[in-house]
């Protein structure tokens, strides 16, 4: 006799529950690894042990039921939730007084939170500060701060900065900021006075849980010592960390996120130009534009005003979306043409820069 439709549910709820139990065994030992690094000073993350993990669930793929695709993501998703939970575990480390300068906005309470959670005291300098941190006077603040993080609007920075700077801090100053070329030369004036200043670039919003696997740029602004005085404070973080001359920082940005940015503002743009809803496009939806129209839909829910600062004050935008507008007229020529060769063109060279063979 089969069993019911209800009876299999019944079993299925209780396997997932059998499953949600060895999850949570998984991170206890997880914590207890962790643990272990902490008291060995290990770094949070070992990408020889992850890839060890994601070859196990692939091997086993077949034999369970379930597609290579699946099975690597079910890998990476336990792997990611153990490290950012090793992550933060606290690490031994003299506590700093670190003062962050426009801690009322969204980027400034994430990083009020993270210092906090490392054992940092935390002190803020904002008209609207928030969030339950003190809130002190920028030059009283400055005077006691052995770090000083610049979390302001792009347009804020230059002038937060020389605010700062002028207050000869005895601590390190970064800033945060998406542009740098509007107040690079106040970063380099600092560091040739002596002081100890870098300028840095989460590749990440507020909403990240943690720094893990997530990438975050170290711009050297011609102080080695600030650099080397930053750098410890990631310690056990599992970020992703690149070090870059200063100036090198908006060309890239300009390609990462200012064209990201405005293909898929040009994406909504035209969705909303084909006179068809979002509820009509959704129900039609292939694999790709769900996940085209997911990403612009993110996009949207954006700050309008980081948005126009990141397009205005990067001084590469306009070339490398001159490089885009091309590149779409190139794509839609191939699409006329009668002979097919062009499009085969752009899609091996595609597959050439991605390094896909087929």
């Amino acid at each position: 006799m089969t069993d019911s439709v209800e009876g299999i549910r019944w079993k299925i709820e209780e396997i997932d529950n059998q499953i949600l139990d060895l999850i949570k065994r998984r991170m206890e030992i997880a914590l207890s690894m962790g643990q272990q690094k902490v008291e060995k000073a290990l770094p949070v993350r070992d990408l020889r042990v992850e890839e060890q993990v994601r070859t196990r669930y692939l091997a086993r793929a077949k034999e369970v039921g379930i597609s290579e695709a699946a099975a690597i993501e079910l890998a990476t998703l336990l792997v990611r939730e153990s490290v950012e939970a090793q992550a933060r575990l606290p690490r031994p480390m003299r506590p700093r007084k670190v003062l962050v300068v426009g801690g009322g906005g969204a980027m400034g309470q994430w990083l009020c939170r993270f210092f906090a959670s490392r054992g940092h005291e935390v002190t803020v300098s904002d008209a609207q500060p928030g969030g339950g941190f003190p809130n002190v006077g920028l030059e009283e603040g400055v005077r006691g701060a052995d770090v000083i993080a610049v979390s302001t609007h792009i347009s804020a920075t230059e002038e937060a900065l020389r605010k700062v700077l002028r207050l000869r801090p005895k601590g390190l100053v970064f800033d945060i900021a998406s542009v740098k070329a509007p107040f690079i030369d106040v970063l380099r004036e600092g560091a040739a006075q002596g002081l100890l200043v870098c300028s840095i670039h989460p590749m990440f919003g507020p909403s990240a849980s943690s720094m893990f696997a997530r990438n975050l740029i170290v711009c050297n602004c011609g102080s080695d010592a600030a650099v080397g005085r930053f750098m410890p404070l990631l310690n056990g973080t599992g970020a992703n960390v690149v070090e870059m001359p200063v100036e090198d920082h908006d060309r890239l940005i300009a390609i990462v996120l200012g064209m990201s940015h405005a293909l898929n503002l040009a994406f909504f743009g035209a969705l909303r130009a084909s006179g068809f809803s979002y509820e009509e496009l959704s129900r039609v939806a292939s694999t790709t534009f769900e996940r085209q129209m997911s990403i612009s839909k993110s996009v949207a829910m954006e700050s309008p005003n980081l948005y126009y600062e990141i397009q205005h004050l990067n001084p590469h935008n306009r070339e490398i979306l001159d490089r885009l507008i091309d590149a779409l007229r190139e794509v839609q020529q191939a699409g006329c043409d009668e002979d097919r060769e062009h499009m085969i063109r752009l899609m091996q060279e595609g597959r050439k820069y991605f390094e896909v063979k087929r």
